[in-house]
């Protein structure tokens, strides 16, 4: 990581632990239009504020090689950590949206129409945060995985079923599979994005490959990663920065392709994110110093592994829901007493 000599600049903030159940960050950012009796209304602005949380956890997590931190722009010259935080707080309605889909679905079957009505929502959130951007892509595919997770949340708990994260993946991948699938096998006839033109050239799905298998890197790698770090008493920031190494070393990150669209580049990328956790990761001297030496080469070959940056976000939302449930809401009239003390 470079950084600048002469005065010294004062140290970020690090990324807090998601707050207690008597903090629930929901309370901060509730729909004003929501009706406070409606417990489907606190459950989606709960959930949508903890996809957020993710997002803007992962974006200010330092060191991350060639991403957007809190003290780095990484190989990014079009986006600092603020356009993320801006891009973050826009989204957050969207990922509401999303969770009420869910709610509205209900425990029924995921249906076709169920997928086409999700997509319709995310061009619409897509087209919030370019405006706010000022067309900068910041989170297309985070908001991808966040709208799918969002509405399997929102299924999961219409349902009565507690949110574990193998669930609702599980339920995600219910939704998206025939569109994703139809998305794969349309590529080879005009690939209209980075990611179909990597399945196109190399045959790697990317995103939709992660959806469609099952989440394996996220739930295999990612997750486990985070819930190690922090079971172990490792500090948030450091848990996130191991999680998105971890993720480097299995995802098949296209946007790691954006920029001469060659396999080499991302066999590099995980050779080098391999290399630092075999070392140790944040957690040691020595795996600091590889984390360092990959951030180098990585911005000289202006490669960004945003694909594992949007994967450690949704580690940290799917993290929150599970190990912060809510407190289901008293109805109106409910008269119970409290309990004892």
């Amino acid at each position: 990581m470079r950084m600048l000599t002469g005065a010294r600049r004062p140290r970020p903030a690090e990324p807090q632990p998601p707050p207690g159940p008597g903090t629930d960050p929901a309370a901060c950012s509730a729909d004003p239009a929501a009706d406070p009796a409606d417990p489907g209304a606190a459950t989606a602005d709960r959930l949508a504020a903890a996809m957020v949380y993710g997002l803007t956890a992962e974006a200010v997590t330092w060191p991350k090689p060639g991403l957007v931190t809190a003290v780095s722009p990484g190989c990014h010259r079009d986006m600092d950590v603020y356009t993320l935080l801006r891009s973050s707080a826009t989204l957050q309605p969207h990922f509401r949206t999303a969770v009420v889909f869910g709610l509205r679905r209900g425990a029924a079957a995921p249906a076709a129409r169920d997928f086409a009505e999700l997509r319709d929502a995310g061009r619409r959130a897509e087209h919030s945060m370019l405006t706010t951007t000022g067309g900068t892509n910041t989170h297309r595919g985070a908001l991808f995985l966040g709208m799918l997770l969002c509405c399997a949340a929102g299924i999961e708990h219409a349902a009565g079923r507690p949110l574990e994260a193998e669930a609702v993946c599980r339920t995600a991948q219910e939704v998206g599979r025939d569109a994703l699938r139809a998305d794969l096998a349309a590529a080879a006839t005009g690939p209209s994005s980075v990611g179909l033109r990597a399945y196109a050239v190399h045959g790697l799905p990317g995103v939709r490959g992660e959806v469609l298998r099952g989440w394996p890197s996220l739930l295999g790698h990612g997750l486990p990663t985070l819930r190690t770090a922090l079971g172990a008493g490792r500090p948030l920031r450091e848990a996130i920065a191991d999680t998105v190494l971890a993720l480097m070393t299995v995802v098949e990150d296209t946007t790691v392709l954006n920029r001469g669209f060659a396999l080499e580049r991302l066999d590099t990328t995980r050779r080098q994110a391999s290399a630092a956790l075999a070392a140790g990761g944040t957690a040691t001297r020595r795996g600091r110093r590889l984390v360092g030496r990959m951030a180098r080469r990585l911005e000289q070959r202006q490669i960004s592994p945003g694909g594992s940056a949007d994967l450690a976000a949704m580690a940290v939302a799917l993290h929150t829901w599970q190990t912060r449930p809510e407190t289901p809401a008293p109805r109106k009239g409910d008269r119970r007493a409290p309990a004892p003390a």
